[in-house]
């Protein structure tokens, strides 16, 4: 019996090492998975559309054709690579105003709610305000915008709707309505005229 009962014991010990050696194997995948490389997406949605509503109404529209999830990064972020489209819908007092904003990719970083967007970036205001260029910083929280990329806006007057002509330059500030910009280092020429007469 000593026999029979020392060959179960070995059996029982061979098994458990076995099942020891699988669940290291699987826990060793699973330590593996939570230490992804952060510049790896941890997940990834192709032709993405969502629409934002409130109280039944449309508030927001944001299409890409790419949409790369970095939430496992230190300095966790959303990027577009492949281009984004955002349709901001506005509604006033007998009408819907429509702004759109175009970029040939952007990235959207969650802990400073900073949006970049590089490439053509286009800004299409309802109230006839436009912007163009290069890369445009978009501060979602303080709903202010910036770059110091080359830029050119067309801008109307708020209140008499006048055309105040195209401003291009290299560094812009301005609210996200684009009504109180201002310009530095501008590309624009002035002519000043020096006579005395």
């Amino acid at each position: 019996m000593n026999r029979y009962l020392l060959h179960i014991i070995s059996q029982i010990t061979a098994m458990a090492v076995i099942c020891f050696l699988a669940s290291c194997q699987d826990n060793l995948k699973a330590i593996e998975k939570m230490e992804m490389s952060s510049n790896e997406p941890i997940g990834e949605v192709e032709n993405m559309l969502l629409k934002h509503t409130d109280s039944g109404k449309l508030k927001l529209s944001l299409q890409g054709k790419n949409m790369l999830d970095f939430s496992n990064d230190d300095f966790p972020y959303t990027h577009f690579p492949d281009g984004i489209k955002v349709t901001i819908y506005e509604t006033l007092q007998d009408s819907t105003a429509i702004t759109t904003i175009l970029a040939d990719q952007a990235t959207s970083y969650d802990l400073t709610d900073i949006v970049d967007l590089r490439g053509n970036v286009r800004i299409i205001r309802a109230d006839g305000n436009t912007f163009a260029g290069d890369q445009l910083y978009w501060d979602q929280s303080d709903k202010w915008i910036f770059t110091n990329q080359a830029f050119e806006t067309r801008l109307k007057d708020a209140e008499t709707q006048a055309d105040l002509g195209n401003t291009s330059g290299t560094v812009l500030d301005s609210d996200e309505n684009l009504k109180l910009v201002q310009v530095r280092k501008a590309d624009d020429a002035f002519l000043i005229n020096q006579d005395n007469e």
